[in-house]
């Protein structure tokens, strides 16, 4: 942290790009703190700042998904805060699949865990290191929309970062209801010991009372100064495969050798291909941090399949739109007297293919909206967004559209963005 950053603190926290109900957020909070706030609030700005707030000079660490490290979103973040206040700040990225192997070498500096559910755990190796690593910090600060989405149960690591309990067998011993576990009828034994499984949780005022007093709720619709359409542009590195495509027109897949010997291939390799698998590491790792519904447009069927393995093993409750399946909740009274509501609704993702449901259909449950793949009609792009984002939606929406860089989708978002179809002509002239 360069000498400028601490003699220009007074100026920078008062002259930040920061929204009134995050400036509030901030200067209700401590040093050491869950910012438990909803996707789209802007939490990575929110932190930058809590940062630049409270440093005395260390560095600043990031830890988080691998996928985010990829995105490049907190670099994006970090350069705006820089050049509006015209300051370095020194900061490194660390993924939390290597946290437990290299959390050591960050003793002293301020650190951020970014979706923070990932180290939930106390007992999982990357649970203790973070830990451990916040134990060795100036300072930490947490960050998720759902830090404790399973109940107290997802607590018991945060309790003992901020220093009320030392363990989980402790944290257990005084909150939790426990029952012997049985299988098939039968006790289950370890050690020569009937074990135990949690079936409730005592004290649950005092839990409450704990957890508030080191974390803080953030709603979308507490944030007044929010706009009503949020987008998030997710930029990822394109595969090898697409670059294998791009250069020889042929790609092994399965041990047989595909040729892209036409226009029409041709464009399905390079879209399909653009990078796969980050996408769908992403939109996992989005959906496993939020239990807001969530709406995802896709075009291939491949693509189709593989989100649907990912939030069945999340546990979401899966609606599908595509030119095989339609199913779709359906809107249901809360209570006698009230009108047909969607509020029942939650932790769900509705899969839609552009062709089959970018119009006609309504979907105002969901307030996240992904385009995981784009389109290359404007006008089903439109219509696309329209499913959320229209009469009826009580919630601030965000959309995610994935930009795989250097390929075929940054070029198709350049197009949809001036509000025009991405033609043959614009491809055959983006492949010269």
């Amino acid at each position: 942290m360069l000498p400028e950053v601490l003699k220009k603190r007074r100026h920078i926290l008062k002259k930040t790009i920061l929204y009134e109900f995050q400036q509030k957020l901030l200067n209700s909070i401590d040093k050491d703190y869950i910012i438990a706030a909803d996707t789209g609030t802007g939490k990575t700005i929110m932190a930058i700042y809590h940062y630049l707030r409270f440093t005395k000079g260390e560095p600043l660490l990031i830890v988080a998904p691998p996928q985010k490290i990829k995105e490049c979103g907190w670099d994006r973040d970090i350069e705006l805060v820089s050049n509006k206040h015209e300051i370095e700040i020194d900061y490194e990225m660390l993924s939390y699949g290597v946290l437990a192997k290299k959390w050591k070498e960050y003793k002293g500096y301020f650190v951020v865990f970014d979706e923070c559910h990932y180290v939930k755990m106390p007992t999982s190796h990357r649970g203790k290191a973070a830990m451990f690593l916040t134990r060795h910090s100036t300072h930490f600060l947490l960050l998720s929309a759902t830090p404790a989405s399973n109940g107290w149960g997802d607590t018991m690591n945060y309790f003992i970062m901020f220093g009320f309990e030392k363990n989980k067998t402790q944290f257990e011993k005084q909150y939790a209801i426990k029952e012997p576990l049985y299988r098939a009828g039968k006790p289950v034994m370890y050690g020569g010991k009937q074990m135990e499984k949690v079936v409730g949780w005592k004290q649950e005022k005092l839990l409450k009372e704990r957890f508030e007093s080191f974390s803080i709720k953030l709603s979308k619709d507490d944030a007044l100064d929010l706009p009503p359409l949020v987008f998030e542009d997710i930029h990822f590195k394109k595969s090898s495969e697409y670059n294998k495509i791009k250069k020889d027109r042929v790609l092994t897949i399965d041990g047989e050798l595909i040729a892209y010997d036409t226009l029409p291939k041709l464009q399905h390799g390079l879209r399909y291909y653009a990078n796969q698998s980050d996408k769908l590491k992403y939109a996992e790792m989005l959906a496993e941090g939020t239990s807001e519904n969530i709406v995802i447009f896709y075009y291939y069927q491949e693509e189709k399949e593989q989100l649907k393995k990912v939030m069945k093993k999340l546990k979401k409750e899966i609606f599908e739109v595509s030119g095989q399946t339609t199913k779709l909740p359906k809107m249901k009274q809360i209570a006698d007297g009230w009108p047909l509501t969607w509020d029942y609704l939650n932790n769900s993702v509705t899969l839609v293919q552009y062709m089959a449901g970018s119009a006609g259909i309504e979907l105002q449950y969901a307030n996240v909206v992904v385009f995981y793949t784009p389109t290359y009609s404007f006008q089903d792009y439109e219509q696309a967004l329209g499913r959320s984002y229209r009469n009826g939606q009580v919630k601030k929406t965000t959309v995610y559209r994935f930009i795989t860089k250097g390929t075929v989708e940054k070029d198709i978002y350049d197009r949809l963005k001036e509000k025009k179809d991405f033609t043959e002509e614009l491809f055959r002239k983006g492949i010269e």
